[in-house]
C-alpha cells in the first residue's frame, strides 16, 4: 500500500495543483489553452518520437494495430445501436464518438507515464496508434459529414500527415527501422537534439497532470443521463476490449507482460476532450458533453487505482 500511495500521490499532487491554478485564477483559460498547444505540438511528440524511434520493433505489433482499429469500430458501432435504440438518452450525434473516441494524448500518456514509468510507455502507444487511425479516418469525417453536409478525404489525409503525434511517431518508425537512430548519436548535434528533446519529454508528464486538473470543473446537471452514459461505455468498452484482448494473445503470440496493464489502462479511459469541442449551436448538449467527459476523467482515475491494485 506505501509503494501505491509513493506513486499515486505525487499524481494527484500535480492535479491539484492544476486546479488549484484555475481556482485561484493564476493562470487564464487563454494562458491554459496556449499551454495546451505546446503539448500536443512540442512536448507529446518528442515523447512519441523518442519512444518509437528506440523501442524493439516486431512484426506481430501489426496485428494490435489492425485489433484495435476494429474493437474502435465496435465501440462506434455499439455509440449508433444506443442512438437508434435508445434514443430518449442517447439520442445526440456525438453519442458515437463518446463510445469510440479516447482521450489518449492528454490523459493516456500523461498518467500511464507518471503510475508506470515512462520506459513502459511503447505498450500504451502501440495500443493508441491503431486509436489514432480509427478516430482520423472513421470518427472525424462522419463529425465533419454531420456538421456540413460533406467530407473529404484528401484533406482529412492531409491534416493526418501535418499533425505533430503523427509526425513523431512515424518518424520515431523510420529512424527505428532504418537504423538512423543509432546513427545519429554517434555526432556530437545529434546527441544534443535527443537531450533536448528528452528534457522536453521530462517536464511533458507534469504538465498534462496540471491541465488535467485545471480542466476538472465539476457541476452537478443532467447527472442520472451522464451516469448512464459513463456506465453504458465502461460496460462496452471492458467487455468488447477483452474480448479483443484474448484475440490479439491469440493471433500475436506470447506478449509483454505488461501488455495487459497496459490494454486496460488504455479501456479505462475517458472519452476525447475534443468532443465538446466538435459540438456546434447547441450549448445544452456542448456543456452535457463538457461535464460528463469531466466525471468520467475521475471515474478513469478511480479505475487507474484499481488497476494498480491488481
Amino acid at each position: 500500500m506505501i509503494a501505491l500511495l509513493e506513486k499515486l500521490l505525487p499524481v494527484l499532487l500535480t492535479i491539484m495543483i492544476g486546479w488549484a491554478l484555475r481556482k485561484r485564477r493564476v493562470i487564464s483559460v487563454q494562458a491554459m489553452n496556449e499551454l495546451k498547444n505546446i503539448i500536443v505540438n512540442v512536448a507529446l511528440p518528442c515523447i512519441l518520437f523518442l519512444s518509437f524511434g528506440k523501442t524493439i520493433l516486431e512484426a506481430k505489433y501489426i496485428i494490435i494495430v489492425v485489433l484495435v482499429f476494429a474493437m474502435c469500430t465496435a465501440f462506434y458501432s455499439a455509440g449508433f445501436f444506443l442512438r437508434r435504440r435508445v434514443a430518449g438518452v442517447f439520442g445526440s450525434i456525438f453519442t458515437p464518438w463518446f463510445m469510440g473516441g479516447f482521450e489518449f494524448g492528454m490523459i493516456g500518456i500523461g498518467l500511464f507515464a507518471a503510475l508506470w514509468g515512462s520506459e513502459n510507455l511503447p505498450m500504451i502507444m502501440l495500443i493508441g496508434l491503431g486509436h489514432e487511425f480509427f478516430a482520423w479516418f472513421v470518427c472525424v469525417p462522419y463529425i465533419q459529414y454531420k456538421n456540413s453536409g460533406a467530407f473529404n478525404l484528401v484533406d482529412t489525409m492531409k491534416n493526418f500527415m501535418k499533425t505533430p503525434v503523427i509526425l513523431a511517431i512515424f518518424g520515431g518508425l523510420f529512424v527505428n527501422i532504418t537504423g538512423l537512430y543509432q546513427l545519429i548519436q554517434t555526432f556530437f548535434w545529434g546527441r544534443a537534439l535527443f537531450s533536448a528533446m528528452t528534457s522536453i519529454s521530462n517536464i511533458t508528464v507534469p504538465l498534462i497532470l496540471m491541465v488535467i486538473g485545471y480542466s476538472l470543473v465539476i457541476e452537478g446537471s443532467s447527472a442520472i443521463k451522464m451516469a448512464l452514459y459513463i456506465m453504458a461505455k465502461i460496460a462496452v468498452v471492458l467487455s468488447v476490449g477483452t474480448v479483443t484482448l484474448v484475440l490479439i494473445q491469440l493471433l500475436a503470440g506470447p506478449m509483454d507482460p505488461f501488455f495487459r496493464i497496459a490494454f486496460y489502462a488504455f479501456l479505462i479511459l475517458p472519452p476525447s476532450y475534443l468532443l465538446p469541442v466538435l459540438v456546434k449551436d447547441n450549448e445544452e448538449e456542448r456543456h452535457f458533453f463538457s461535464q460528463t467527459v469531466v466525471y468520467y476523467t475521475i471515474v478513469s482515475f478511480a479505475g487507474y487505482i484499481v488497476l494498480m491494485l491488481l
